[in-house]
């Protein structure tokens, strides 16, 4: 049973003196992705009547409350196996844990609290550290786990002197070693398309990539766009929500140091085809398959490029401000910007298309001209001739 629990500033009785508890086990095993093994034992002077585990991840908001069955007494042995198929955490956390025992007479007597590191141990892990940058690998490769290292670090500290926020604690990076092993420690039904994935709540950055000497463009364009949703969670931090997801990923992926050279083409044949989508529908999310996602990631780096150069980069600092007042959507864009949501769907389309005609007529000029002095060097071939 898993408990919900509310607590009011009304008076209550006291709580009787707890009789006396002795803990000789409190013991926690991990077996990822399936389960959590969590075992008590515990001699008390009076019977337990009811048991409850409390854990919570280090750095979450929620404790999880699970009343074991069991049988009252006075010697607990206990073992409580947590499903986490159902019940998920991402691995790379770690998570505090105690139990509560219940007297009949209404008092209650705490454990000490334990922390067990909840990581896959389906794999050995090689950890690196330095300064606010801890990287957790799968594969023990020095020059691989350097680079994440050095990646993470740039891509915090460029994009945090470029807008005024930083993070205020460390964060943790897991490499698996593909994407396929990454996307088999995510919850299931999750896209088969994730290569990274960021949870501010935690700190924590998931990523899976193929180790090998190709391996240092695909580390520098996941990891640094995956940090920056770290940063950009704790710039626009309030109690209300986040911001929409075309600002997160647009900054995201407009500044991350290795471009996916998909995106560009991907725009371009929605603006064509008159399929690109709304600001209001890209603030909510991508969808599911591929394709889809795609057009989501480089419609939402289409829009910041867009307020970048309209508003400059000053622009994008007071957006993320009004997002930390925890404002509607309009109320940040019309703050910030002076604009709406509408407004700004209309504009940076209009921006788009004058683009496209401008780099046409371009390529127009740029093909007479090379088709005049084809014409050009013709004649001048013939008068040469004898």
């Amino acid at each position: 049973m898993l408990l919900l629990l509310v607590t009011t500033g009304s008076a209550t009785e006291p709580v009787p003196a707890a009789p006396s508890v002795r803990f000789t086990d409190l013991g926690a095993a991990v077996a990822f992705p399936d389960r959590i093994v969590f075992t008590l034992e515990a001699e008390s002077t009076a019977p337990v009547v009811r048991v409850e585990l409390r854990y919570r991840p280090i750095l979450g908001r929620v404790t999880f409350v699970v009343r074991p069955p069991f049988t009252p007494s006075t010697h607990l042995a206990l073992r409580y196996e947590r499903d986490m198929r159902v019940n998920y955490l991402p691995p790379g956390i770690d998570i505090a844990y105690r139990w509560r025992l219940f007297f009949a007479d209404g008092s209650w007597s705490d454990s000490p609290e334990r922390t067990l590191a909840y990581f896959d141990d389906r794999y050995r892990w090689t950890r690196r550290a330095r300064g606010p940058v801890e990287i957790f690998s799968a594969v023990d490769d020095d020059r691989s786990i350097e680079a994440a290292l050095t990646v993470t670090e740039q891509a915090v500290t460029a994009f945090g002197e470029r807008f005024a926020v930083s993070l205020d604690a460390p964060l943790r990076v897991v490499l698996y070693p593909s994407p396929q092993a990454l996307r088999s420690a995510l919850p299931a039904q999750s896209e088969e398309w994730i290569g990274g994935i960021a949870i501010p709540e935690y700190r924590l950055v998931l990523a899976g990539i193929s180790p090998g000497p190709g391996s240092q463009p695909e580390i520098a364009r996941i990891l640094s766009h995956e940090v920056l949703h770290l940063v950009i969670a704790q710039a626009t931090d309030n109690p209300f929500g986040p911001p929409p997801t075309w600002l997160d990923e647009g900054l995201a992926t407009l500044y991350q140091t290795e471009e996916d050279p998909r995106l560009d083409a991907a725009l371009e044949r929605a603006r064509r085809e008159g399929t690109l989508p709304s600001l209001r529908a890209l603030g909510g999310g991508f969808g599911t398959d591929q394709e889809s996602a795609l057009l989501g990631y480089a419609a939402s780096r289409g829009v910041v490029a867009f307020i970048v150069a309209t508003y400059g980069e000053d622009g994008v600092r007071r957006l993320l401000a009004a997002y930390r007042e925890g404002v509607t959507d309009d109320e940040a864009l019309a703050r910030s910007l002076g604009t709406t949501v509408d407004g700004l769907d209309r504009a940076w389309k209009q921006w788009l298309n004058e683009r496209a005609n401008t780099r046409s007529s371009s390529s127009a000029i740029g093909l007479a001209l090379l088709g005049l002095a084809a014409v050009v060097a013709a004649l001048v071939r013939r008068t040469r001739r004898p």
